[in-house]
């Protein structure tokens, strides 16, 4: 990652021309000793003809930097000192990447300001959170402020950080356009990384392993300045708020990548974030699995047998409904004539003065006539029970047909997929039981993924529990956990068998079941690797712990809308950027002692202790120089800052173009 400079940034000359000189180690030393790192800031140009050194010998550290440098021509020189120590190197490497002239052209609409534009303001937000700030405030209030410490500035090539309320009045000002370019500009930033990753891990193991999570982002019960917060779940209770879909990349490199994170109101529930979320980590990483086609062409075989036989139903329930019309029409005719019959009979034993008795013309008459009134009602009857049950026929036809018709444009959408992708990439997901409804997994089976997961419903474990045997052997995975594979199962409104998993865990108040759910092309894996596989998602919620720890997740720096969003974005990215700025750090190091070589794998201790080290900043024609401070705990560390930012671009083999959301 790190590349030795070959061309002087100040004066555009190749080093090798440099004038070489042999006064550079006196120089450096006697400079460097006259400084304490309990420094004062430097003295203004136009003071310094008054200003008397006493020289001394050369202290350790002195000798150090000038051993380091060696015998080079120093250009102009600035030193200055820095009670955030962290939050320079973090400056120097957004410098090299791209971060900060990128977020520079961000629209936001505000007029600029007296002193920095509005971008500015953004930028020192993103400063205030890598540098863990509890409130928006401690910007200015913090016992060590970002604000008052210029060297943080300049390291951001920024002139000077504003006060935190202009701060929240940007954040006020951003809106929908705002966000978009500025998450356009954290992921154009990352890319490399992602894919740097993804190519290793697709070289070591041959899959990628995505992992999605919803977490809460609780606020006040009582609050109505939150716009859009909702009660709902948040875990494992109801609390007011957002939610907020995360998703991460297993690497070793990195053991995670945080990828995407999508905000919702506090009632949504996990499933319905599943499918946007994949589809935006697919956009990220420009990878994605073979989609099974075979097997949505057999539900639309299917579907269109169904269609089929529903509508020779419905042709069925027209052709009894003609009859029946026919039938009516002929119990009409009949009763109408023997109505007439009974009307001329009446008037005939009228005329003869005949009384009607049991077994006469008339009584018999009038008895056809009776029946022929019920036969005609009856077909009424049943031609309104048959109408009933043709409107549910041609509903259910209906809905066959729309199934087919989405069915076959999801086909059609697949298969263009499968096409742009001529190297598809084998990813294993894994969720949580929130996220396994039937038509989650469903989507997930035909979007091609091999799918790890719970059962959502408690039901399953209980209902795989009852058909048992009790002397059924079971498989010890974990230390207080036994297993038992059950084979396949037939979820809820998914068409495709899942393989099961019955776990028990024995614990002090008795024993309970859980069950787990695999989908692949390939059998699943033994019972503790399948076990220890699902289980292994907890660095995702490792992940979701330390953005809500280290970087504010937890609390609501800012109360306006996008400035919310705009906070949850720069976290996520804040969590992968320490860790590249730590193995990049680890290239440059020139001396370091124990503790903060410990720190560069500490993510926490990284943002929450070395961002609040004192160093002393030495900028000249060599580069960038950082010295942490003697007294304290990385007392002989020196970082030398100077030289190329390099990152290995991949070559496209498993690249598609990103499709238009589904």
């Amino acid at each position: 990652m790190f590349i030795p400079p070959q061309v002087n940034v100040r004066t555009g000359r190749l080093t090798t021309d440099l004038p070489r000189s042999r006064f550079l180690e006196d120089l450096v030393a006697k400079a460097l000793a006259t400084m304490p790192l309990s420094g004062i800031p430097p003295v203004p140009q136009a003071d310094r003809s008054g200003l008397k050194m006493a020289f001394r010998g050369p202290s350790l550290q002195a000798r150090r930097i000038a051993e380091l440098v060696g015998h080079r021509f120093v250009g102009e020189e600035i030193d200055a000192t820095t009670d955030h120590a962290w939050l320079v190197v973090l400056g120097y490497l957004g410098q090299a990447l791209g971060v900060i002239a990128k977020l520079e052209k961000v629209p936001i609409a505000q007029r600029k300001g007296p002193k920095c534009a509005p971008q500015t303001k953004v930028i020192e937000f993103l400063v205030g959170i890598l540098g863990g700030i509890e409130h928006l405030q401690d910007l200015n209030c913090a016992e060590q402020p970002i604000v008052r410490d210029p060297t943080i500035a300049q390291a951001w090539a920024q002139k000077v950080f504003a006060h935190y309320s202009g701060v929240s009045r940007t954040l006020e000002a951003a809106d929908e356009e705002s966000l978009a370019a500025i998450i356009e500009v954290l992921q154009s930033v990352s890319r490399p990384f992602i894919e740097a990753a993804v190519m290793e891990t697709i070289k070591r193991e041959g899959y990628l392993t995505v992992d999605v999570d919803l977490t809460g982002r609780e606020v006040s019960p009582t609050s109505i300045d939150y716009p859009d917060s909702t009660f709902g779940w948040m875990d494992d209770g109801v609390a007011k708020g957002y939610q907020d879909a995360v998703t991460s990349l297993v690497c070793e490199r990195w053991t995670r990548l945080l990828l995407t994170l999508q905000r919702y109101t506090g009632h949504t529930h996990s499933a319905e974030c599943l499918q946007a979320a994949v589809q935006a980590v697919e956009d990220l990483l420009g990878v994605r699995p073979h989609r099974r086609v075979d097997l949505v062409q057999g539900q639309c075989e299917a579907i269109g047998e169904q269609h089929k036989q529903q509508q020779m139903a419905v042709d069925h329930s027209q052709q009894e409904q003609r009859r029946l019309w026919q039938r009516i029409a002929e119990e009409k005719a009949e009763a109408r004539a023997l109505d007439t019959e009974v009307q001329q009979l009446e008037v005939e034993y009228e005329a003869q003065g005949r009384q009607e008795k049991k077994h006469c013309r008339l009584t018999k008459a009038r008895r056809r006539w009776t029946a022929a009134q019920k036969r005609e009602e009856r077909a009424w009857r049943d031609l309104q029970k048959l109408q009933r049950r043709q409107r549910d026929q041609q509903a259910k036809l209906a809905r066959l047909q729309e199934q087919l018709l989405a069915l076959d444009e999801w086909l059609a959408h697949l298969e263009a997929d499968n096409q742009e992708t001529p190297n598809p990439v084998s990813i294993v997901l894994r969720v949580d039981a929130g996220f396994s409804t039937g038509p989650n997994m469903t989507w997930l089976i035909e979007m091609g993924y091999t799918v790890l997961t719970k059962a959502h419903h408690n039901g399953t474990a209980n209902s795989l529990r009852h058909k048992v045997a009790a002397q059924t052997e079971w498989t010890r995975v974990g230390c207080n956990a036994e297993a038992l594979h059950v084979g396949a199962y037939e979820h809820n409104d998914c068409p495709y068998p899942l393989q099961a998993m019955l776990v028990r865990y024995h614990l002090p108040d008795g024993p309970r079941h859980t069950a787990l759910l695999y989908y692949g092309d390939d059998l699943p894996p033994s019972l503790p690797v399948w076990f220890a596989a699902y289980n292994a998602r907890q660095t995702i919620e490792a992940g979701i712990k330390e953005e809500k720890a280290v970087f504010t997740l937890k609390r609501h720096l800012v109360r306006s809308p996008y400035g919310m969003q705009i906070q949850e974005q720069f976290a996520l990215f804040g969590a992968n950027f320490v860790r590249w700025a730590a193995a990049w750090v680890k290239d440059l190091l020139r001396q370091a002692n124990h503790n903060f070589s410990t720190a560069l794998n500490q993510v926490k201790t990284l943002v929450r202790v070395v961002s609040h080290a004192r160093a002393r900043w030495v900028c000249n024609a060599l580069g960038h120089t950082l010295i942490l401070d003697e007294n304290g705990p990385f007392a002989g560390t020196v970082l030398c800052l100077s030289g190329q930012v390099a990152v290995q671009l991949t070559l496209p083999l498993f690249k598609f173009a990103p499709s238009r959301n589904i």
